[in-house]
């Protein structure tokens, strides 16, 4: 399968079977940490799902960040297509090397990117360094309710029979540990939460 069709694929999946789950995410984390304005990151966004939900429900100026130009294209026109074009940015950058000052963000979100970061260390330490005071970072893979979790499991099962288990992997325990060691080693504090929903590591400045 060519570059294309993967992206191909994973804008049809991120569109038709994981959309309902966006804004769901967006509004629990925004209630959750209560910031609702000020600057936003989006880290691995794909075609900036998640931080498009954000730009719609709350006053945070957006920035989608992923490494491949061809989510960069796509999040440009998502973003034109649901009229957020003013308050969401997208930014070709990589998670490891992030292109913004020292606590620059009110809120970092990364949803399913982290299984397939480098060096988690690194990567980490650069969301603590670009978080703001009074901050928060959601890095994980939630699913916005057990409901939804369990449709797209079953709807993803059926397009990708391995699916299920690759899934599992990604939220192995030893996974896991590493986004926790990951998250200690910046110094910040943070919380786990970890239910029928999803998994997220919580960081706090």
């Amino acid at each position: 399968m060519s570059m294309d069709d993967k992206s191909g694929n994973f804008q049809d999946i991120a569109e038709n079977v994981f959309a309902p789950i966006y804004p769901i995410i967006a509004s629990d984390i925004a209630d959750s940490s209560g910031i609702k304005e000020g600057i936003c990151l989006d880290l691995g966004c794909g075609i900036a799902s998640l931080g498009i939900a954000f730009a719609e429900q709350t006053e945070l100026k957006v920035y989608a960040v992923d490494i491949s130009e061809k989510m960069y294209v796509l999040s440009i026109e998502k973003a034109a297509r649901h009229g957020v074009s003013d308050r969401l940015e997208p930014v070709l950058a990589d998670v490891h090397k992030l292109p913004f000052d020292d606590n620059f963000a009110n809120l970092v979100v990364s949803r399913g990117s982290v299984f397939f970061w480098d060096d988690l260390p690194v990567a980490f330490g650069e969301i603590a360094r670009v978080l703001a005071p009074g901050g928060e970072a959601w890095i994980g893979g939630g699913f916005g309710t057990a409901e939804l979790r369990q449709q797209i499991a079953k709807t993803m099962e059926e397009r990708d029979p391995g699916w299920q288990e690759g899934s599992k992997e990604r939220l192995s325990p030893e996974n896991k540990q590493a986004m926790k060691n990951a998250c200690a080693s910046t110094g910040l504090q943070f919380r786990v939460v970890d239910d029928d929903a999803g998994f997220w590591v919580v960081m706090n400045k």
